[in-house]
């Protein structure tokens, strides 16, 4: 149920502005100062020290290899979580206390959002003075340029291309024939972006660890570079022994306004997801950045939720079933697909995959709190509608008989899911046959290939960063359909759709989030591709030496944290 690179390709998140904002624990208070503490709760706050992270591995510290989606290992966390803290970003998304979580995209090193040409095809970014690299040089709009080039370069092998691929140029730099793409420019403190196509959100884009400023010169490595490695935000990689450890040290050239406390941040690798929550029980490691399923319901009820060591927070996470609207079961047949939404138990679902922390029932096609996300509910959350469902499904069961594609993997719940929706379709009059002899990877390439003999699926989805378009037309565009490799996996197609989509795209603002928050809930209540059952939490269980904790849009808020 988490998304796989290849079948993914357009996955996870939004990172962190510390404009100001830590907790020591569940008291928030602005920052100001090169060291983040605020002067009022200066006592509160201990300067200084070393904070301990266990994972299981982790392959890179170069922020051109960094996924930039959230997975299930917490590999991909941990290294957006120690890119954020070493990288000062053209725009990110504030921190806050858990649980509150905020998508308001903000500048950082941009001076304001970018000026934007008539044609809608130019961006231009005015990059604040005075940040600096770990190594006392400025960071400057190249810093920037840099990045984008070293994404692009084929050499780098950088998941960030794909992103890419509208900026003027780029094609000739993956194709080998020019080391710079002809569209991004720097000019003094500008830093100048044109694209082939209107791309409203470019800057949210640029949230991604992938953008990071660089210094010029950066070596292309597809291994990623070692360390050290300069950082321009609070902290610098100053140590990276590939299977062992990864140290972040201060850069004591930040003057920025992020919260940071830490003299030393220490990734030790190679500690089993398994057993890593009882080491910070017993005070070995400080952070466990994803608590197993089987542990919650015993963590949330010894430590409370969101009060001093175990924290959930909303996230962009959403699980979908999915059903293929290309099978004869589905092809035209709206008021099945209807039928299936309210037959859903949705509150059986999240029981099954663990305690309220784990996440929230969801029927929308967009993350609660999101911009443009309507807050409406157009199927039940709490208990099926059967009555409702059963009066839909009268007279468009069809063959009455369906195939359901599910993963075998226990410990992501895949089985559970499947077996629920069978009950709730076999109270509509469908017999499910579940398959599920295909591990997740397996699975998800099944699900994600045209022509697989399959009528329902689920799987989770997250984001690369926070846009609605990221949901609606990576998921239902019906142009965006191929033979392998789809992220439309209800294999939606609608021209009436597709053109609200082209017309939602066009505007930009808030007139943008509101009609992308109407075009999803129109989405989710008259066409109804997708059945949507959980917006998911993140969680994070630290030791009780931690004394500060902020989150963002998605992510623990590593700069930010502090010891007692």
């Amino acid at each position: 149920m988490i998304p796989t690179r290849t079948a993914r390709g357009l996955l996870i998140s939004a990172l962190l502005l510390g404009l100001g904002a830590s907790v020591s624990v569940a008291t928030a208070f602005a920052a100001t100062g090169t060291k983040g503490a605020a002067r009022s709760e200066q006592a509160a706050v201990k300067e200084g020290g070393t904070l301990t992270i266990g994972v299981r591995w982790l392959d890179y510290i170069d922020p051109a290899l960094t996924l930039p989606f959230v997975g299930g290992t917490g590999v991909s966390l941990v290294s957006r979580g120690l890119t954020d803290a070493t990288c000062a970003l053209l725009f990110r998304y504030p921190v806050a206390p858990p649980p509150i979580v905020r998508y308001n995209l903000v500048p950082e090193v941009a001076t304001g959002y970018p000026a934007l040409s008539l044609d809608g095809k130019t961006y231009t970014f005015t990059i604040r003075s005075g940040y600096r690299f770990s190594t006392g040089a400025p960071v400057t709009a190249g810093s920037y340029a840099a990045a984008i080039n070293r994404n692009l370069n084929p050499a780098m092998r950088s998941p960030a291309a794909q992103y890419l691929k509208d900026v003027v140029g780029a094609r000739a730099v993956q194709q080998g024939t020019a080391k710079t793409a002809s569209g991004v420019k720097a000019a003094g403190n500008r830093l100048i972006i044109r694209l082939t196509r209107r791309v409203p959100d470019l800057p949210a884009r640029m949230t991604t660890p992938n953008f990071c400023p660089v210094p010029a010169g950066l070596a292309v490595d597809p291994e990623g570079v070692g360390a050290p490695l300069p950082g321009s935000g609070p902290y610098y990689v100053a140590e990276f022994v590939r299977g062992s450890r990864v140290v972040l040290e201060r850069n004591r050239f930040y003057r920025g306004p992020r919260a940071h406390h830490l003299d030393r941040l220490v990734v030790r690798i190679g500690d089993e997801v398994a057993t890593n929550t009882d080491k910070v029980e017993a005070g070995e490691v400080d952070v466990d950045l994803t608590v197993p399923l089987s542990r919650i319901w015993e963590v949330a009820a010894k430590h409370r939720v969101n009060k001093s060591q175990y924290f959930s927070i909303p996230s962009t996470a959403m699980f979908y079933v999915y059903m293929n609207t290309e099978s004869p079961l589905f092809r035209n047949n709206v008021k099945l697909r209807q039928a299936v939404n309210f037959a859903l138990d949705r509150t059986a679902i999240l029981a099954e995959l663990g305690p309220p922390s784990f996440g929230t029932s969801a029927d929308g096609y967009l993350p609660p709190g999101m911009p443009g996300s309507l807050d409406v509910h157009p199927f039940p959350l709490r208990h099926p509608d059967l009555e409702k469902a059963q009066a839909l499904a009268r007279g468009h069961t069809r063959s009455g008989k369906a195939v359901y594609y599910a993963c075998n993997d226990v410990g992501l719940g895949c089985l559970k899911v499947a077996e629920i929706v069978q009950a709730n379709m076999k109270a509509i009059g469908i017999d499910v046959e579940i398959k599920s002899a295909f591990p997740y990877t397996v699975k998800a390439d099944k699900t994600s290939t045209r022509g697989e003999p399959f009528d329902l699926t689920d799987d989770r989805y997250d984001v690369p960063w926070v846009d609605p378009s990221q949901y609606v037309n990576v998921l239902l565009d019906g142009r965006t359909i191929h033979a392998t490799g789809n992220t439309n996996q209800s294999y939606f197609n609608s021209t009436h759709y597709n053109n609200l989509m082209d017309r939602a795209q066009r505007l930009t603002g808030r007139a943008r989030y509101e009609a992308y928050g109407k075009l999803a809930f129109d989405l989710a209540k008259n066409a109804a591709p997708m059945a949507t059952f959980i917006s998911r939490n993140l969680r994070f269980f630290v030791s009780s030496r931690v004394g500060c904790v902020t989150a963002g849009a998605h992510d623990l808020d590593f700069a930010g944290l502090c010891l007692k």
